[in-house]
């Protein structure tokens, strides 16, 4: 029960923080301008993204209170330890989104009031945008691997290859896209070389180690009995996968936020509501599938 309490009060000041920050301040004139909206039109495009982050915000959410009670029914259980790691991982997945967004309005609101914070205000943003995921799927990494040596499962060789070599080249497009960003200085506010190692490199190790924990978690689910547990460690290991595949889409994107901007105001919500979209699945799965492990463990 305290372990929701707290999950809920997280919940709700996140979004009552994010929704003030947003909604409170006088909408930018040069946005109105570029996309050619009122005020109350931009306000409107504004609360229907809250209303779809309450929806995202809380599938996070219950899906790792599920995991959470999952875990402590099975703790005295050989899997009970790593299972709790991942339970670890998945809470930084969930606060990465509040938590990164309430932080974006409040530094946005600062630097539109001191312009002269505009590139400490991004470099921060850019930062914990990385850390929350980063340290979540190393966690989750963790947990998987320990899980995959209690059966004693040996990996093949092709396919962890595969996903390294697959990690290589989306690495590789993904550090063209940000060196060739259109108005980078205004996107990252760091030279190339500080982009390189405190960017590029810690993404791409995240998304290799969410793949290959992905990948573990999926053959875990093939050694354990029983076909509806089985499902359940199907749809946690793919909405973890689709997380991972969301992060790169986010990095993606960031890397043409300028070229973006120049597109009309329907393009634009097409393209945010679309992210939201396929980010939501992530989290939907994770709870569905979380929620049927403790199911199952309760009968």
């Amino acid at each position: 029960m305290k372990v929701r309490s707290w999950l809920f009060g997280v919940y709700i000041a996140a979004l009552v923080i994010y929704s003030c920050f947003t909604l409170i301040p006088a909408p930018d004139p040069l946005t109105l301008l570029r996309y050619h909206i009122s005020a109350t039109g931009l306000r409107l495009l504004d609360v229907s993204i809250i209303v779809l982050l309450v929806g995202i915000w809380f599938a996070g959410f219950y899906g790792y209170t599920k995991l959470q009670e999952y875990s402590k029914l099975i703790q005295a259980d050989k899997d009970g330890k790593q299972i709790a790691w991942l339970t670890k991982g998945l809470l930084l997945l969930v606060l990465w989104l509040p938590v990164s967004e309430v932080a974006s309005s409040i530094l946005n609101y600062y630097a539109l009031k001191h312009p002269g914070s505009q590139a400490a205000a991004t470099i921060i943003d850019n930062y914990l945008n990385l850390l929350f995921p980063l340290v979540g799927f190393v966690l989750i990494g963790i947990g998987a691997r320990g899980l995959t040596r209690l059966t004693r499962f040996k990996p093949t060789f092709w396919m962890p290859n595969l996903l390294y070599l697959g990690i290589i080249y989306v690495g590789l497009i993904y550090y063209r896209l940000m060196v060739t960003t259109h108005g980078r200085a205004q996107v990252y506010h760091l030279s190339i070389w500080m982009m390189l190692l405190t960017l590029a490199a810690p993404y791409i190790f995240m998304w290799s180690t969410g793949l290959v924990a992905t990948y573990e978690l999926y053959r875990y689910q093939h050694k354990v009995a029983g076909v509806v547990y089985r499902r359940s460690w199907d749809m946690l290991a793919l909405g973890l996968g689709w997380l991972i595949v969301t992060t790169i889409l986010f990095q993606y994107l960031t890397t043409l936020v300028n070229r973006l901007s120049s597109l009309s105001i329907y393009w634009v919500l097409a393209i945010v509501y679309s992210v939201l979209a396929v980010l939501s699945v992530g989290f939907i799965l994770i709870a569905l599938g979380a929620k049927k492990l403790k199911k199952i463990e309760e009968v």
